[in-house]
C-alpha cells in the first residue's frame, strides 16, 4: 500500500508545483486535474488500509508510548482526509472555469492539510512504536 504514501507526497508537491506555474493556462489545468484524480484515486488505498489493517494498527498505537497518538492524530486524519478530494475539487474547477486567482486559497488549503496528515501520520507511527 505504497501507493497510499505516494499519492500523499504528490498531493503535497502538485499543489506548489500548480502555484508556480498559474499564469500557464494550459499547464495549470492538466496538472489541477490530475491533482484532483489522484486526491479521489487515495480514497482507494486510504480505504484498503482502514478497511484491513485498522484494527491491529489500531491496537499498536494505543499500546505504544504515545496512545494519544490514536486518539487525537488518528482521528484527526480520518476526517480531514476525507476533505482532501472536496477541496481539490473545487480548486481545480475553480481553474479550469479560469479562475486563477480565486483558486489559490484553495490550492494552499490543500498543500497545508496534506502536509498536515501527512506529518501526523508520521507522529503517529513514532508513538507507536515508542
Amino acid at each position: 500500500m505504497l501507493s497510499h504514501i505516494i499519492i500523499g507526497l504528490a498531493l503535497i508537491v502538485l499543489p506548489i508545483v500548480i502555484l508556480l506555474y498559474l499564469k500557464d493556462r494550459s499547464l495549470s489545468k492538466m496538472l489541477a486535474v490530475v491533482t484532483m484524480a489522484l486526491s479521489w484515486i487515495l480514497l482507494y488505498p486510504a480505504g484498503k488500509l482502514y478497511m484491513t489493517f485498522y484494527p491491529a494498527t489500531k491496537n499498536v498505537i494505543k499500546a505504544g508510548g504515545w496512545p494519544w497518538a490514536h486518539d487525537i492524530l488518528m482521528e484527526t486524519k480520518e476526517h480531514w482526509g476525507i476533505l482532501i478530494p472536496i477541496i481539490a475539487t473545487v480548486a481545480a474547477g475553480l481553474v479550469l472555469t479560469g479562475k486563477s486567482k480565486e483558486s489559490k486559497k484553495w490550492w494552499v488549503l490543500l498543500l497545508v492539510v496534506a502536509a498536515l496528515l501527512g506529518i501526523f501520520g508520521r507522529i503517529i507511527k513514532i508513538g507507536a512504536l515508542r
